[in-house]
């Protein structure tokens, strides 16, 4: 039998990782906490603890919030990945073989997609299943279209062709400046050097780098709190915490009641050529199709959510 024991010797703590992880996501310890429901100096205790076993630190505290440093930004990716991969086998470990029960139209998609543009438009969605759920798996975990832990709907950020299944266009991916209202409100912003010493929010997709260099200023330099979830991201924009650049479908609602305001104008927005994509499983299955029907439609549909 295999001794685990001296590998293990080497292994940090699992709850310095779940706290680390979870403040690198959430980009505070108090977030932190109240996901962990622990106190947010429980939370900050086993990160020191894990900076302190690591030799480096993990993170820029700063005075409203945290911005991981270059290190933690990589060593948080790489905790993300561990965890949800014991996260997945837990989950396939107790659900069986069985992938759902019938009359559940699995859709999988990003925690940002999930929080900002599926669930104001699941009532209308769900109607498309009258006689089943519409059940909503938010993670960066590529789920599979076919096989053991497959989903029915997957929306996936990229470009076609994909590894499997059928891909139809759902979202452009042009991504826009958005801030709250009163941090705008102290502003007079006409042009990329107008954002010098403002706070930049950045998420994994490093928009600012290419934003930058579209309006020749490849040289300015991006500070700012940074997150692994662009939904964190537009959160932090309307707490005020600097002026984030994110897909536009995302903002709608929020800056339809004035959450989020515009920054500069439309020529300043980011075109891209990947988008937001809907892959099912060939050959389509009817329930599935429904609901695929109904999403497609919402994206097409002026903005009611």
């Amino acid at each position: 039998m295999k001794k685990w024991g001296p590998r293990a010797g080497r292994l940090p703590t699992l709850n310095h990782l779940l706290a680390f992880e979870t403040a690198a996501r959430l980009g505070s310890f108090r977030a932190a906490a109240d996901a962990l429901h622990v106190t947010q100096g429980a939370v900050a205790q086993q990160v020191r603890a894990l900076e302190a076993e690591l030799g480096r630190p993990l993170f820029h505290r700063l005075p409203r919030g945290l911005a991981l440093t270059d290190c933690g930004d990589e060593y948080a990716s790489r905790t993300r990945f561990a965890l949800e991969i014991l996260e997945a086998a837990t989950r396939e470990f107790t659900a069986g073989p069985d992938r759902h029960p019938p009359g559940q139209v699995l859709v999988s998609t990003t925690p940002s997609i999930a929080s900002r543009w599926l669930i104001p438009r699941l009532e209308r969605i769900s109607a498309a299943v009258p006689a089943g759920s519409v059940v909503i798996d938010a993670s960066d975990q590529l789920r599979p279209l076919h096989g053991d832990g497959r989903v029915d709907i997957a929306i996936r950020w990229g470009t076609p062709p994909f590894a499997e299944g059928t891909a139809r266009f759902l979202l452009p991916g042009r991504a826009i400046l958005v801030c709250a209202p009163a941090l705008a409100g102290h502003a007079d912003w006409q042009n990329a050097d107008d954002l010098a010493g403002i706070p930049l929010i950045s998420d994994t997709h490093r928009h600012w780098s290419r934003w930058f260099a579209r309006h020749g200023r490849a040289d300015m330099p991006v500070t700012g709190p940074s997150f692994s979830q662009t939904l964190h991201a537009i959160e932090a924009a309307e707490r005020g915490l600097g002026v984030a650049i994110v897909p536009a479908p995302l903002v709608d609602s929020a800056l339809r009641d004035g959450r989020l305001v515009r920054v500069l104008g439309e020529q300043y927005a980011l075109d891209s050529d990947a988008g937001f994509y809907l892959l099912t499983a060939d050959p389509p299955v009817s329930g599935v199709m429904a609901v695929a029907d109904r999403l497609l439609a919402e994206a097409a549909a002026p903005s009611q959510a």
